[in-house]
């Protein structure tokens, strides 16, 4: 397996993982398997936000006692950031275009389109939503790579703004670990696409 099958493998493993933890809080399963490892090398990671991003996931897996009640926890966090009734956070692209549900959302689904995505019959989350975007990521990466660069050069810019919101909003260790992650994950995957962001 070449070095560049390998980035794609973990790249894709790691847009799965935050395309799971965007979309749900993590249950019981998967706060033990986080919990446990293993993860990557933060010490190889390509850049300072994903080293902290598994550093800060590993501090956090060793505090783990009991799955269920974390899983427990996190979901109460995930509803305050993410559900609401009054979310702390609106993690959809079209909200960073300063645009809510408007053109952005009509951007990024006729970019679905000229990338031959259909949308999953499933989905509850609009287009544009973070877990949607990671999760076509993740297929990009892991079906056809060539097609992962022109998604990221038009869709990939607001992910570190979204990163820095949930620091701002929250002091749970897992989601700053995951704020981290996906800053970190999003800008290795524009570099090493030739991707300017």
């Amino acid at each position: 397996m070449s070095t560049e099958d390998t980035d794609d493998a973990t790249m894709a493993q790691l847009y799965d993982l935050l395309a799971g933890v965007f979309a749900d809080p993590p249950d019981e399963e998967t706060v033990a398997a986080l919990a446990s490892g293993p993860l990557p090398d933060p010490g190889v990671a390509p850049n300072d936000r994903l080293a902290a991003g598994l550093e800060g996931l590993d501090a956090w897996g060793e505090t783990v006692e009991d799955p269920a009640a974390e899983a427990d926890r996190l979901a109460s966090e995930f509803t305050r950031l993410f559900i609401g009734p009054r979310p702390k956070l609106q993690i959809h692209e079209s909200y960073y275009a300063g645009d809510y549900l408007g053109e952005p959302l009509a951007a990024v689904k006729e970019t679905y389109q000229a990338l031959g995505i259909a949308s999953a019959p499933d989905r509850k989350e609009e287009a544009d939503h973070a877990a949607v975007e990671l999760a076509v990521l993740r297929e990009l990466t892991a079906t056809d790579g060539d097609r992962t660069a022109p998604f990221l050069r038009e869709h990939g810019d607001w992910f570190d703004d979204l990163a820095q919101d949930i620091h701002e909003q929250t002091d749970e260790p897992f989601y700053e670990a995951i704020a981290d992650l996906v800053a970190g994950v999003v800008a290795f995957d524009a570099s090493r696409q030739g991707v300017r962001q």
